[in-house]
């Protein structure tokens, strides 16, 4: 299996983050169609960002369904020459004879229990990045966006209020180290995919020294550690992480036990 592959399997295996959030509704993959996808005709550009390159997963998985067509999709809004947004995709969902407004957002948080309000916990791995922030976004300006006088003529005459919105919105969740395995609020857990921790943490903890490790390139965040074949010493990955950290960019690491035949995914984080 190649690396596009075993990028691919991962995002479709990635959780949604939840099933109905302050008022969104998730449009949900279905897993069990795998069987019928050909993932070897998967063809992407590697000068794209992740973002991008999980869309592309997500309009591979609908031109290969059997139960939607693609209609359109990054469809950029324009109006008297002001770009007014963008909307990801536009399907119609053969079964039910409809068509749906998507929004795909794929997504890595940190829970940090240090602050106050539970919804402002979740925070990308750099803290320039919020759950709430996105959200709010999504509520304000790209599921409005539909409904916009502007946007009527990109919509080869669909009726915009005939039409349901969705969010694909996958997540991966990171929590600090002392609530690993801990359950916490809000989302679904089962999209916690690890611990994370300080540089400080990482270097004074004995027990880290007795693994071996891997820093992931980031389109292959979203894969399984499992599906790693090179590992590092501890002394190894140290100067790797700290050439990152030095950028102020939190480094994603992949971790083996080979004693207890575990593999696992965390940040070691820069502040």
């Amino acid at each position: 299996m190649s690396n596009l592959q075993k990028q691919f399997q991962g995002y479709l295996n990635t959780p949604s983050l939840f099933e109905e959030f302050y008022g969104l509704q998730q449009f949900e993959l279905d897993i069990k169609e795998l069987e019928q996808f050909d993932s070897s005709k998967l063809e992407l550009s590697s000068q794209i960002t992740l973002g991008r390159r999980v869309e592309d997963f997500f309009r591979f998985y609908i031109n290969e369904s059997s139960k939607y067509d693609l209609v359109k999709h990054n469809i950029q809004i324009i109006e008297d020459k002001q770009t007014l947004g963008e909307l990801d995709f536009i399907l119609f969902d053969k079964k039910a004879y409809k068509y749906i407004h998507v929004e795909h957002i794929y997504k890595f948080y940190l829970y940090d229990d240090s602050i106050q309000n539970e919804i402002d916990r979740y925070i990308g791995p750099n803290r320039n990045d919020t759950l709430i922030k996105k959200i709010t976004k999504l509520q304000t300006k790209q599921l409005p966006l539909l409904y916009k006088s502007a946007t009527s003529q990109y919509l080869n005459n669909i009726d915009s209020d005939l039409c349901d919105q969705k969010v694909c919105f996958k997540g991966n969740i990171y929590v600090p180290l002392h609530l690993e395995n801990s359950t916490i609020p809000l989302v679904n857990n089962s999209c916690v995919r690890g611990f994370y921790l300080s540089m400080k943490e990482f270097v004074s903890k004995e027990r880290f020294r007795f693994y071996e490790y891997f820093l992931p390139d980031k389109f292959d965040w979203v894969s399984n550690p499992s599906s790693n074949e090179i590992w590092y010493s501890f002394d190894e990955v140290i100067q790797q992480i700290e050439e990152l950290l030095q950028k102020k960019k939190s480094s994603l690491v992949w971790l083996k036990d080979r004693k207890n035949n575990i593999e696992k995914s965390f940040f070691v984080t820069w502040w």
